[in-house]
């Protein structure tokens, strides 16, 4: 096991980033209205999947908190626990912030929560991390789940990572769906020359492949 003042500092650090990126996510989505004449993602899959995210986010600040307090706590939860993997799951938690900040960044006024419908003049982004990856927010939080797994080592976060990157992917390809009826052969260019998760390796071209950035 790793330094527990070693983890309690990282902790701290890692959620006060999550914090001031919830500011600052909040403050730059309010800057364009949704738009009540754009379509938008099924209700109940949205609010199932965001029901579960929220779970997991409380989680980090729980985990954090108890660990904070004693770091013993994790001994009757978690199988036994190995320094590298902890190691693996801090830099994916710090890439996680990093790739969330990035991502909120490059999406600025079109930033919305997942039940919120586009806002007003909504456009494509195809600047900054989406340049490379349709959708850079499940991307991270997905790091996320594996992180706090490997850091904690606790089956809990397990289970979470099973129930919610389906749910995750659903709502990504759902989104993609509403995308297309919306900006139609736009979108299908660019979801042709980036990745979905993760940037790909090698991208198909095709004789449109130009208009996009």
């Amino acid at each position: 096991m790793l330094n527990p003042l070693f983890v309690k500092v990282f902790l701290i650090l890692l959620i006060s980033a999550f914090l001031i990126l919830m500011i600052v996510y909040t403050k730059v989505s309010r800057r364009r209205n949704p738009s009540s004449e754009m379509p938008r993602t099924p209700r109940l899959l949205t609010l199932i999947t965001a029901v579960f995210d929220r779970i997991f986010i409380f989680s980090i600040f729980v985990f954090a908190f108890f660990f904070i307090r004693d770091e013993n706590f994790l001994v009757p939860l978690s199988y036994q626990l190995n320094s590298i993997l902890q190691l693996v799951g801090m830099a994916l938690l710090t890439l996680w912030i990093i790739l969330a900040w990035w991502g909120i960044l490059s999406l600025g006024e079109f930033s919305a929560a997942r039940w919120s419908r586009l806002k007003d003049g909504h456009q494509i982004v195809k600047t900054g991390l989406y340049r490379y990856v349709r959708h850079p927010l499940y991307a991270s939080r997905t790091l996320a789940y594996l992180g706090l797994f490997l850091l904690s080592q606790n089956f809990f976060f397990l289970i979470l990572i099973v129930i919610l990157l389906p749910l995750l992917y659903m709502q990504a390809k759902l989104e993609e769906n509403l995308l297309i009826e919306v900006f139609g052969e736009e979108y299908k260019i660019y979801r042709k020359t980036t990745g979905m998760l993760f940037p790909l390796l090698f991208k198909r071209r095709n004789k449109d492949s130009t208009a996009v950035d």
